[in-house]
């Protein structure tokens, strides 16, 4: 088995006193209480913090590649403000671990210092499982170092290069995958690498899932107008060169 996916978590805390009120108000029963809390006051928070982590996460994987363990696919770090529980479980391969993080502090730093939070995180988290399953720690260490010395900043381009129809330019397209949002560009050089025209044609959520589906097809119109097209080919992004 290959560990290949990494990811931070806020498990759900049960609040009493909301539950106690949900209770009262809509005249259910404790689990019923207890789903309604989670979706009301629980879900957006989990949600908003997996989107500000997965810049980092996201990256850690990209350079990471993968490493073979005896049952251990994805790490998941469950960041909790009290550790109630230090057991390391691995659930169909996917180990988890937890490690203590305040939301509030998370919340109210910048996008740098959120980045450089979330990879603390990650590496506390991969040191326990490290320890607990016998991993080498030196190539996990080697990626962490690496997201440092790129200044935390995710960019990579998609794809190769497309050439125009006359040959004079090369299209790309470059991601640039930040806390709050994930910017695609389309870039264009002239043969000898000379940049002529950046423009963003899409901003979208920092997640796989939101922003896969425009990543469909980069393709030339004409000697002057490229167009990234979305996986369903129902929508296309045009940017053009003055000539």
């Amino acid at each position: 088995m290959f560990l290949k996916e990494f990811d931070l978590d806020l498990p759900y805390i049960a609040n009493d006193e909301s539950i106690e009120s949900i209770m009262k108000t809509q005249k259910c029963e404790y689990n019923e209480a207890t789903k309604l809390d989670y979706e009301l006051n629980w879900k957006w928070k989990r949600r908003s913090f997996r989107l500000e982590t997965r810049c980092i996460t996201a990256m850690f994987e990209r350079l990471f590649g993968k490493y073979k363990t005896k049952d251990c696919w994805k790490v998941l770090i469950e960041c909790v403000e009290n550790i109630s529980d230090e057991r390391i479980v691995n659930d169909s391969g996917v180990c988890s671990a937890p490690i203590q993080f305040n939301l509030n502090d998370f919340r109210a730093k910048n996008e740098l210092e959120k980045k450089k939070v979330t990879l603390r995180l990650l590496m506390d988290g991969i040191e326990k499982l490290a320890l607990r399953n016998g991993w080498k720690i030196d190539p996990f260490r080697e990626i962490a170092l690496q997201i440092e010395e790129l200044g935390y900043v995710n960019e990579w381009t998609w794809k190769k290069t497309v050439k125009s129809p006359n040959k004079k330019y090369n299209a790309k397209v470059i991601c640039h995958h930040n806390v709050e949002s994930m910017d695609i560009f389309i870039s264009i050089l002239q043969r000898d690498g000379t940049q002529v025209l950046l423009e963003k044609v899409i901003s979208e959520q920092p997640d796989e899932f939101a922003y896969a589906k425009h990543l469909g097809e980069l393709k030339w119109e004409s000697d002057f107008e490229v167009a990234l097209i979305n996986k369903k080919g129902n929508e296309k992004y045009l940017v053009a060169i003055e000539h």
